[in-house]
């Protein structure tokens, strides 16, 4: 990466990252939010595995749909929160495949292209709206501030991960499939995970009413983010590779698409919630 690229990714970091993170502080605001990012990622991966296929118009409906389930899981969690609901709301997931398949039958009539059609469905809806939309539990069972530092300890680990790899970096984690990553990045990346964490939690900005986390659980934390992070950039690398293309996108400059910028978040934010229900039942 050259002088300018790095400029470019740290200016649109600057100007999109607080958006972000104001737009976790409230509920409404973070069902937007979500659901436009689980929108753009997932039209994205749709795309990788349809790009040879001209068919936009079914394209943007089962983005439409897995946007929407994210939504709509959203709405219906804060009912269930408040006790509105009386069934899970998990289902939502099943019903938009279903709609997703129904869809596909109706207007794709080459059976290879159902068949990448499905899979990338399915994909999205599992991968990308669902696991995102973990979110939204630790934003209702664990507070606002407890949701941002999910998102900024990724950010913190991504930024160490790539600093101490490009200072450092001589053993490579992965050579086939991200010849960039380096064990030495890992490990810097989790230091500023557990660093980031650990000075937070001692000012106490993010956690408000929750307990205070232990000097054990800033580091299950810190190196849970580093393994999930780099299996979820791992995964994307591996989709990218097979469909031999650098980036999912270039929406975001600096960063190229939007799967690029979120691809460890989607695996990491799921777990983090996991740790959550663990750590604090």
């Amino acid at each position: 990466m050259n002088k300018k690229e790095l400029w470019t990714r740290v200016l649109s970091g600057v100007i999109i990252g607080p958006i972000v993170v104001f737009s976790y502080l409230t509920y409404p605001t973070l069902l937007g939010l979500v659901t436009t990012i689980v929108m753009l990622a997932s039209f994205e991966l749709i795309e990788l595995f349809t790009s040879d296929v001209k068919n936009d118009f079914i394209k943007l409906l089962l983005t439409f749909i897995v946007g929407t389930s994210s939504l709509i899981y959203g709405f219906s969690l804060e009912a269930e929160y408040r006790g509105i609901l009386p069934f899970e709301s998990e289902g939502i997931f099943f019903l938009a495949f279903v709609a997703s398949v129904f869809s596909i039958m109706l207007l794709v009539k080459e059976i290879t292209h159902t068949k990448r059609f499905i899979e990338s469905s399915a994909l999205s809806i599992i991968y990308v709206s669902f696991f995102l939309s973990n979110f939204y539990l630790i934003h209702l069972n664990y507070g606002a501030g407890m949701a941002i530092l999910a998102l900024t300890t990724v950010w913190a680990y991504d930024a160490g991960a790539y600093f101490f790899g490009l200072s450092f970096g001589k053993h490579k984690l992965s050579p086939h499939f991200s010849p960039k990553k380096s064990w030495e990045g890992l490990l810097g990346g989790i230091f500023f995970a557990f660093a980031y964490i650990l000075i937070f939690d001692t000012i106490g900005i993010f956690f408000g009413s929750i307990q205070k986390i232990t000097f054990l659980q800033t580091f299950i934390f810190a190196l849970m983010v580093g393994f999930f992070d780099t299996i979820g950039d791992l995964t994307e690398s591996i989709i990218k590779r097979y469909y031999n293309v650098k980036d999912s996108g270039e929406i975001l400059p600096g960063h190229g698409g939007m799967l690029d910028r979120i691809d460890g978040l989607l695996i990491v934010t799921p777990m983090w919630y996991f740790l959550l229900r663990i750590l604090w039942i």
